[in-house]
């Protein structure tokens, strides 16, 4: 079963964007039929972009502000080539009987260029009407390579305020007879979506670079 859009469950990670009162998202991302993995020996579940086994995965990127900004459009079937979208997040203290469990890990999204898109990730499994969600926190998130681009669109990486903070939302269903996270699984559908914005340190210091900057002009 295919992923078709995992949009809805984004506004679940905007709760969870440190500052969001006081600083809108700077990137975006959503990637949707992602391949889905996990391992009971490494307690590690994946995920990476893919062109078979029934799945087609398609995604973009957005630099939503700036005079650099834009999207990257990656159609389906992308994969296969340098472009690649890859998680890696792992699973402990899992309470069964509540369907809970911890997770860190971390990302990378390349594109057509080998310019990439990577950063941390800590958070909380939830299992849940027959589906398992992954609500987390994104942190020291930064672009390498001066442009960003897809099989169509681009933008410019000089994001300010990197490395950038924010929050990633998840979502896989289970595959039959896995339970939750009771056995092995390979190729389940998987989409992500996550938002970007500057950290609160680097929020503070624009904050007071613009109070000087009042300063000097009075």
């Amino acid at each position: 079963m295919r992923i078709k859009n995992v949009t809805a469950f984004s506004a679940l990670g905007v709760t969870m964007l440190a500052g969001s009162a006081i600083a809108g998202p700077l990137v975006t991302f959503t990637y949707t039929n992602l391949s889905g993995s996990y391992n009971t020996g490494s307690t590690t579940f994946s995920a990476g972009a893919v062109n078979g086994g029934g799945l087609q995965t398609d995604g973009s990127v957005s630099r939503v502000t700036g005079p650099g900004a834009g999207t990257a459009v990656f159609n389906p079937g992308f994969a296969g080539g340098i472009a690649n979208f890859t998680l890696s997040i792992s699973v402990f203290n899992k309470n069964n009987v509540f369907g809970t469990a911890q997770g860190v890990g971390s990302f990378t999204i390349t594109d057509f260029s080998g310019s990439s898109l990577s950063g941390t990730l800590t958070g909380d499994w939830i299992n849940f009407g027959g589906a398992t969600f992954f609500n987390g926190a994104i942190s020291n998130s930064s672009f390498s390579g001066p442009t960003f681009a897809g099989s169509t669109g681009s933008f410019l990486t000089n994001v300010p305020g990197q490395p950038l903070d924010g929050s990633l939302v998840q979502l896989f269903l289970d595959a039959p007879g896995a339970g939750f996270f009771d056995n092995n699984f390979n190729g389940v559908s998987t989409g992500v979506a996550g938002q970007l914005i500057p950290t609160p340190a680097t929020l503070a210091l624009v904050g007071l670079g613009g109070l000087i900057a009042g300063r000097r002009r009075r």
